[in-house]
């Protein structure tokens, strides 16, 4: 079978649909979709889309004369997007695409959604300039961007874990790597945004145990679950054993809920 035919490993992608979503990504995206509010016939992007939450609420807005469409370079998760809007009777598209080099023309967007997407980014300045491109001089950029690592009490308790470990932890930090409300505003200037609205918020995610977290984080996590593959199969108990006794604290009724924090951007060419 040439690899071109060959079927894609949706498995990573699942996981992250069935832990990571619900868990940590619903009520962020909700948020920032309310303060953005797309309008009916807008144009949406989700940029590093992953399974297409936010392109999936977007759409609600838009609406049929609207038109939402999903970038990300995972193959997997565009995948498991298309399966999810599959005869769902609202039309989506979605496209395996850098995110520095996404194949649409110039001012063709009234909203670009960039949901936990800009701190993976290889090159920050570039993504910020390829999407101010791609928006319409009328249009906006929403992003949402986790805070500092220690207000994000999941992926403190897994880096701690990691490191205790002798782990080179890195992956599992780039989540939280770009926490600085400076570097977000500069980063955004640079590329040559303007009207640029910047608010921190402090919320909660939600998962229905530790063990949904735990799964999501080792194998859904697009950048968490590399890290956590570098462990030695003789130091993998303890680790789960010390991310358990980080979180048992945030356990309530057998559901995990635990302090997490976010900046949301906005805004326009």
């Amino acid at each position: 079978m040439s690899p071109e035919n060959q079927p894609i490993d949706t498995t990573t992608a699942e996981a992250y649909e069935r832990h990571m979503v619900p868990g940590m990504f619903a009520h962020w995206t909700e948020l920032v979709i309310g303060v953005v509010a797309p309008q009916p016939g807008d144009q949406v992007l989700d940029m590093a889309c992953g399974t297409g939450i936010g392109a999936r609420m977007a759409t609600r807005f838009a609406g049929p004369t609207g038109n939402v469409i999903g970038v990300d370079i995972d193959p997997g998760v565009i995948e498991v997007a298309r399966r999810l809007t599959q005869g769902t009777g609202t039309p989506m598209e979605w496209h395996c695409a850098d995110a520095l080099q996404v194949p649409f023309k110039d001012a063709t967007f009234d909203l670009c959604l960039c949901l936990q997407g800009l701190q993976f980014f290889k090159d920050r300045h570039a993504g910020f300039a390829e999407i101010r491109r791609m928006l319409k001089p009328s249009g906006r950029l929403a992003a949402s961007i986790w805070g500092p690592l220690e207000y994000n009490i999941g992926h403190y308790a897994v880096v701690q874990a990691l490191e205790s470990q002798g782990v080179d932890a890195s992956a599992a930090k780039r989540a939280c790597s770009f926490s600085n409300p400076d570097d977000i505003r500069d980063a955004a200037t640079r590329a040559g945004f303007s009207r640029i609205q910047l608010r921190t918020e402090d919320g909660v995610s939600h998962f229905t145990s530790i063990q949904s977290f735990i799964d999501g984080m080792t194998q859904g996590s697009p950048s968490t679950r590399h890290a956590v593959a570098l462990l030695p199969e003789s130091g993998r108990d303890e680790f789960l054993k010390q991310v358990r006794m980080m979180l048992e604290p945030h356990v309530a009724s057998g559901e995990l809920r635990y302090p997490m924090r976010t900046h949301v951007l906005v805004a326009q060419p």
